[in-house]
């Protein structure tokens, strides 16, 4: 991950505000350009495959950029090393639209808000952050309302080859922002086994990772046992990580989460902003 475009998805809420300002602070930091996008729900004749009138998107189009364009800078104005921010909007299903725009122009980092949810709601799953993380090609970063720039990385990994491109990822994204991190990775449960003996006796797959971590980074890795989304979450209330970075499968509907879905239940109950690594 070599940050030098960032794309925030963006809308007049305070997490999409939130969104473009954690892209501004990372651009800031990184030396990235961004654009600040904005999907737009296409009127239903367009949804139908009737063709737009041409003088009425594009007035739409000026009113959205306008409006996009005014509470950015007013928000702009504090930073005195703030960035060059372009503008854009798109028309269609925000799901779809936001994805597409991201991986057209090539962007590094898609950023987006997270909206705080109830523990009901955490559970049916069918708005634009889930649909993003299921479609895009981009590593995503999902911020909460309100949050600060990342200095704690916490990043979850198996010992597949996808879990090493994760690690890859994470150790880019960490060495460009200069944030600290820590690599956990979770075995299965033993039978009759006390899950504290996971770090004391790791399997094989667990001992090459560590070596793995160790090189990449320097760091040792913590190996737990037990329930995968149970155990990360545990790490995350012990260590207060800014960022939860975790590998994502691409695919899948929308609703109701599925009980395999490790990435999308961890996306949606973790506190902390959250790194999505498109598998």
């Amino acid at each position: 991950m070599d940050l030098r475009h960032i794309v925030a998805a963006s809308d007049e809420s305070e997490a999409g505000r939130q969104a473009v300002r954690a892209a501004v602070e990372l651009a800031a930091r990184t030396g990235a350009r961004v654009t600040v996008m904005r999907a737009v729900p296409a009127p239903r004749a367009v949804m139908a495959g009737m063709p737009p009138v041409e003088s009425a998107a594009d007035e739409a189009d000026t009113s959205s950029v306008e409006r996009l364009q005014y509470w950015v800078e007013a928000d702009l104005r504090p930073h005195a090393d703030a960035p060059a921010v372009s503008f854009a909007v798109t028309y269609g299903l925000p799901g779809v639209e936001i994805s597409r725009f991201a991986e057209r122009e090539g962007a590094d980092l898609l950023v987006l808000g997270r909206k705080p949810r109830s523990l009901k709601a955490r559970l049916v799953v069918g708005d634009t952050a889930d649909a993003v993380a299921r479609r895009c090609l981009v590593p995503c970063l999902f911020v909460p309302g309100a949050g600060t720039l990342p200095r704690r990385l916490l990043v979850a990994v198996d010992g597949s080859d996808r879990g090493r491109a994760v690690l890859a990822e994470a150790k880019d994204f960490a060495g460009q922002i200069g944030a600290d991190p820590h690599v956990v990775t979770v075995e299965p449960p033993r039978p009759l086994e006390p899950a504290n003996l996971a770090a004391a006796v790791p399997t094989a797959r667990s001992v090459q990772l560590g070596a793995q971590v160790r090189t990449a980074l320097g760091r040792e890795l913590e190996v737990r046992r037990g329930n995968v989304v149970e155990q990360i979450l545990a790490t995350v209330d012990q260590r207060r990580p800014d960022v939860l970075v975790i590998g994502c499968h691409r695919g899948g509907p929308a609703g109701i989460i599925d009980a395999g879905s490790t990435a999308r239940r961890l996306a949606h109950t973790a506190p902390c902003a959250i790194l999505t690594v498109p598998l």
